[in-house]
């Protein structure tokens, strides 16, 4: 345990820091420091509740930012993660999915690996910027954000998320270069590319933003994978509700043809504060029949396949009981695969930085012409800002 605390004793020291800081020149050098520490509990279950298996995270992240100028910035995050219980014994290779898909440079370390114990560091961020009127370039690791739908997101070529995935709400990064320049306050362009080396893997586009008849536009181009890809989304109103959407086709060559992934959403908040969103996605690349066994569902995306079945649906209803209790319910349905998802959750704020959720995960599928429930997880999370 003693790499542990060491990372505790840096965090510890981190508080400590003067922010700003002065050189010996008298310059300010601002240092911004924040974050979080969170402990969650969670419990699986197969479809019979009759089998569990528990796990436990201490899940920490430190987030970095320093402005020598205006027109500088440099950021460093990091998070730091120890596992124990059940779920770390019972699965093979667990460390080796800790790191990032998006990774091309090794900035992770495991401190310890054991049976029923693992603790990992991974470099989240790394970049540094250099912003004047009308250019912004970004070098390092980063969120290339292109998406614009909230559940999934077709145009996020660079560095797909997983909307299962609620324990991350920085969604992963890219190792890569981003150059934008604005034509207006309501245009730009951006052209970015990631640091692979090697055709097979690049990730290479230019993205073009607009906004016209109020709605913010977009149109983008480039490689994925040594193939061309081309997208294009868009965000406004019909009224006073929201209306989204992005596609995105990849041209995979004479053999393979095309797969093209599609997204279409609509979002409304009611006068006492429900919260309602409804959205279909087609994912060309996911099955289109009942699956013959739950191995057969991959739920790693990637940009060609969001999601391990063709055709998806979901909808979700929120609302604010209280200035300090929320609920959520969100449920996905799958036609033809028939399958079901659901992820009811509530969240409540014990003071200003302090939360606590309890959120539930259900899968229902239709295995041997049988539709049944397969695979249950609760969780308990509690998180402290600082």
């Amino acid at each position: 345990m003693k790499p542990f605390c060491i990372i505790v004793l840096l965090i510890t020291g981190l508080f400590n820091l003067p922010v700003p800081a002065q050189d010996s020149t008298g310059k300010v050098h601002k240092l911004s420091v924040n974050g979080y520490i969170k402990s969650m509990q969670s419990l699986t279950f197969d479809k019979d509740f009759s089998d569990l298996i528990s796990g436990n995270i201490i899940h920490n992240r430190i987030n970095l930012k320093w402005k020598p100028s205006g027109s500088i910035t440099a950021v460093a995050e990091f998070r730091n993660r120890l596992f124990w219980g059940e779920e770390v014994k019972n699965t093979a290779g667990f460390t080796a999915m800790l790191t990032g898909p998006n990774d091309v440079l090794d900035m992770s370390k495991v401190w310890i690996d054991n049976k029923g114990l693992v603790l990992h560091t991974n470099t989240e961020r790394l970049w540094a910027e250099y912003r004047q009127q009308k250019w912004n370039i970004r070098v390092g690791r980063q969120r290339i954000n292109w998406g614009i739908a909230t559940n999934w997101n077709p145009n996020d070529i660079f560095n797909t998320y997983n909307f299962l995935d609620f324990d991350y709400e920085e969604r992963p990064g890219s190792d890569a270069a981003k150059v934008q320049y604005s034509f207006t306050d309501f245009s730009h362009i951006e052209v970015a590319s990631d640091f692979s080396g090697k055709r097979s893997k690049t990730v290479m586009a230019a993205k073009y933003f607009l906004n016209r008849v109020g709605y913010d536009m977009q149109l983008l181009a480039g490689l994925y994978h040594g193939k061309f890809t081309l997208g294009a989304g868009w965000a406004g109103n019909i009224g006073n509700a929201g209306f989204k959407g992005e596609s995105q086709i990849f041209l995979n060559g004479k053999d393979s043809g095309v797969s093209f992934n599609y997204v279409m959403e609509v979002d409304y908040v009611f006068e006492k504060g429900w919260y309602i969103n409804g959205a279909v996605l087609y994912s060309g690349e996911g099955m289109n029949r009942p699956a013959t066994g739950w191995t057969s569902f991959d739920f790693s995306p990637s940009p060609k396949r969001l999601m391990p079945t063709r055709w998806n649906v979901v909808f979700t209803g929120a609302k604010e009981i209280t200035p300090l209790f929320s609920i959520r319910l969100s449920a996905v349905y799958s036609p033809k695969v028939n399958l079901v998802i659901l992820l009811p959750s509530c969240s409540y704020s014990l003071t200003e930085d302090l939360g606590m959720d309890i959120i539930w995960q259900s899968f229902f599928t239709e295995l041997n012409r049988q539709f049944q429930g397969i695979n249950h997880r609760a969780f308990l999370r509690i998180k402290w800002n600082f």
